[in-house]
């Protein structure tokens, strides 16, 4: 029983500290024909292509002959943070729950265990928060026309759509 409560302590701890609310951002994922792809913060859109800030603060703008396809997510866990979290809260809870074993074997038996089901509940964890953070796909295909009709779509998640809402 000691086990059970210390690694549902240790679970309800990382739950809520990880998924804290803040301001709503997202991030964009280009791909595109003639550049690698590239991930940041959409900035601005319009009929003729995107505007897009990636994490190094570069300014990018993409025209929607170029662009084959653009992902939005939701900032938010990601299955590496989860599956890390999962694994050390396993490791955690093993060594605190089996400290005081006699037994070196036990202990190590034990606190593997709880590594390994820290690592399941982590990934499982992981694999839901990505898909639940996915917002929209658009697959542009190099087809300007067919963005024409898409783009409005990714007006909510952009940059200045969020300072222009009053």
């Amino acid at each position: 029983m000691h086990i059970f409560r210390s690694f549902l302590i240790l679970s309800l701890l990382f739950c809520t500290t990880s998924s804290s609310a803040q301001y709503v951002k997202y991030n964009v994922k280009v791909v595109l024909d003639t550049v690698q792809s590239v991930k940041g913060t959409l900035q601005k859109v319009s009929s003729e292509g995107i505007a897009v800030e990636d994490f190094r603060g570069n300014y990018h703008i993409f025209k929607a002959k170029n662009i084959i396809k653009i992902k939005i997510k939701k900032k938010g866990l990601t299955f590496i943070e989860s599956f890390a979290g999962g694994t050390g809260l396993g490791l955690a809870a093993g060594l605190s729950a089996f400290k005081d074993t006699h037994s070196a074997s036990e202990a190590i038996a034990g606190t593997a265990l709880l590594t390994g089901v820290g690592l399941a509940v982590g990934s499982v964890t992981g694999i839901v928060a990505e898909v639940i953070n996915t917002k929209l796909i658009l697959y542009i295909n190099q087809d300007p026309e067919k963005y024409k009709r898409e783009y409005l779509k990714l007006e909510p998640y952009s940059k200045s759509y969020f300072f222009q809402q009053p």
